[in-house]
């Protein structure tokens, strides 16, 4: 169709058809935040605090400091304006590979990753006002008690899990309706703060129930709510979504506060150095920033605040002299503070594919697709509004009684010849074609569900080095998936658990079945065997963007980098306030958790100095 018909008219309805059709290409325009502008700061400005990253926690750190008037805040991040595909759900995938996304990549170590291009796995993250809550599918998870006492019993007598709860209440505003009838669920969210939690209004929720229907049926049961049953069961999952937009946190906390006078926000500025006084005794004064080709220094009176994220803040404090001394000298940087835990601890959600086929659903329907992004143009709804993965998640471990999670699933769901199926495996995945080709057999006449099985607290620790002293050269990330062997027999364990969905009901009244995804070392294996699942484990496993914990805290200066009032060991006036904190990862989506450690590390600030 080119938009011509050769049909008698009066003109009148053409021209009707016409003003619609640019009436709703314009609309386009009103998808958009208000976003702060681009403060103009002069060289050797003094702020009461200086806050490095603008992303999950930065941005929350910002709206809670600047609460005090008095204050004056500076909040530097290296990205710009979040693009219009950060706003619309479905579109996430859309930032992979641009400039607002870092583009990282693992180090290849000749032990995994064997069938991915380059045998490195892609790490996307944010590069914008928001960080990653930009950019993530916005899926909302609180995480297990446990991990949190875990946290405690470490010495972090700040984290308790009853306070850190207080501190996840305080950052929620839950809308879902359905969710605030029933009182229990409700008691559980707080219905006052500046993130909005909702459930995707989906348009194919008849499939996703099925799906959490087929894994009660195999023991993983079905709760009203995943975050009240403490993430144990299977469900439909809270997000971070209103009206069919998605709540980052540049949204939800930087807008709401772009007109306080004591809050100044510079874009398209990278940090390159933390300032560190002289001595003995040392103080962060300061930041050095990269900011438009120029070099510019802030001052900071009472502390600097980094909130870079769990690869770049290892980077900076390394880059700043505070790192493990050994490491700093190879790199011809002055060691000012040995704090060998920098950089240490990476831990990360691995993910391994499982593809399931089945008949069901048929082929895309273009033309309806086309009607629904009109339909989200003109009240938000239809699939533009939704994620990119699906929301139905499952927490699991291999006993059915457990009250701890070692598992989790996502799912998303490939309608029969879709052509996402090959841009997943080819630019998200990164597969080698053997695996992609594979799939795409299957995919082309049935529909793929793929169960993306996730390791919730694996034993392998990575890290975090750098490759030189220049601060615009990436770091290798060591993610040291399956290092341990403990990881690799239980995730082999917890997927044949899943596999187990081609018998129930659902999966049966579509054919379902289990399918071969194929590589050299793996193709003598049994299908659905240990040993097969070892094999796809060992060199296929990819990531789920968790990364966490290279600047851990804890009482120890010698495994830990910050105290558990998050100050910097060894640093007066420095604190580190993002993911790379936590001592051991969430049960869950990590991106609620950290904005949940700024909420509590904004307080514990104004204890400090208020």
């Amino acid at each position: 169709m080119d938009g011509v018909c050769p049909l008698p008219t009066t003109g009148t309805s053409s021209q009707i058809f016409a003003n619609a059709l640019q009436f709703f290409a314009s609309t386009q325009c009103l998808i958009t935040e208000n976003w702060p502008l681009d403060a103009e700061i002069p060289n050797h400005a003094l702020f009461d605090f200086i806050i490095v990253g603008a992303g999950s926690a930065g941005c929350v750190l910002a709206n809670r400091l600047s609460e005090v008037e008095k204050w004056k805040v500076l909040l530097i991040e290296a990205g710009d304006d979040p693009p219009v595909e950060s706003i619309i759900p479905a579109l996430n995938r859309g930032i992979f590979g641009t400039k607002y996304d870092w583009q990282y990549y693992t180090a290849k170590n000749n032990r995994t990753n064997k069938a991915n291009v380059n045998e490195t796995v892609y790490w996307p993250r944010g590069k914008m006002l928001g960080g990653s809550s930009g950019i993530n599918a916005m899926l909302y998870v609180h995480g297990n008690d446990y991990d949190y006492k875990l946290w405690y019993d470490q010495g972090n007598k700040e984290w308790h899990p009853n306070i850190v709860r207080r501190y996840f209440k305080k950052a929620e505003k839950l809308q879902a309706q359905q969710l605030l009838k029933d009182t229990r669920i409700a008691e559980n969210y707080g219905r006052h703060g500046p993130l909005n939690i909702d459930i995707f209004n989906s348009t194919i929720r008849t499939i996703t129930e099925n799906i959490v229907g087929s894994w009660n049926e195999i023991g993983i049961k079905k709760v009203p709510d995943l975050n009240t049953a403490n993430v144990l069961g299977s469900g439909i999952i809270t997000a971070t979504v209103s009206y069919g937009q998605r709540v980052s946190t540049a949204s939800a906390y930087l807008n709401t506060a772009r007109n306080r006078p004591n809050l100044h926000v510079i874009k398209n500025s990278f940090v390159t150095k933390i300032l560190l006084s002289h001595g003995k005794a040392k103080k962060a004064y300061g930041v050095e920033v990269d900011r438009n080709g120029n070099t510019m220094t802030f001052l900071a009176n009472f502390e600097v605040i980094v909130s870079a994220g769990t690869i770049n803040t290892p980077q900076l404090l390394m880059l700043s002299g505070v790192g493990p001394k050994e490491h700093l000298i190879s790199k011809d940087i002055q060691c000012k503070v040995n704090l060998p835990g920098v950089g240490k601890n990476l831990q990360d959600h691995l993910i391994v594919p499982v593809t399931i086929y089945g008949d069901q659903p048929e082929e895309t329907d273009t033309i309806k697709q086309y009607f629904e992004s009109i339909q989200y143009l003109y009240e938000r709804k239809g699939y533009l509004g939704e994620t990119s993965v699906t929301d139905a998640l499952a927490f699991y471990s291999l006993d059915n009684n457990a009250t701890y999670p070692l598992f989790q699933n996502h799912v998303i769901i490939f309608p029969k010849n879709s052509s996402n199926v090959q841009m997943y495996l080819n630019k998200i995945a990164r597969y080698k074609n053997v695996v992609t080709e594979s799939v795409l057999e299957n995919s082309r006449n049935h529909a793929l569900y793929l169960f993306l099985f996730n390791l919730l607290h694996p034993k392998s620790n990575g890290d975090i080095l750098l490759k030189s002293s220049n601060p615009t050269e990436y770091p290798l990330i060591n993610a040291n998936y399956f290092n341990d062997a403990m990881d690799l027999e239980a995730a082999a364990r917890g997927i044949k658990k899943i596999t187990k969905l081609v018998n129930t009901k659902y999966f049966q009244s579509i054919g379902g079945y289990l399918g071969r995804m194929r590589w050299p070392e793996c193709d003598n294996f049994e299908l659905d065997s240990l040993d097969y699942w070892k094999c796809i484990c060992i060199n296929m496993v990819i990531t789920v963007y968790h990364p966490v914990g290279t600047a851990r805290m804890g009482s120890d200066p010698n495994t830990s980098v910050v105290d558990s009032r998050l100050r910097v060991h060894g640093v007066k006036s420095l604190r580190v306030i993002d993911a790379s904190v936590m001592p051991n990862i969430t049960s869950g989506n990590t991106n609620g958790p950290v904005i949940m450690i700024a909420e509590r590390g904004s307080d514990i600030i104004k204890e400090d100095h208020y």
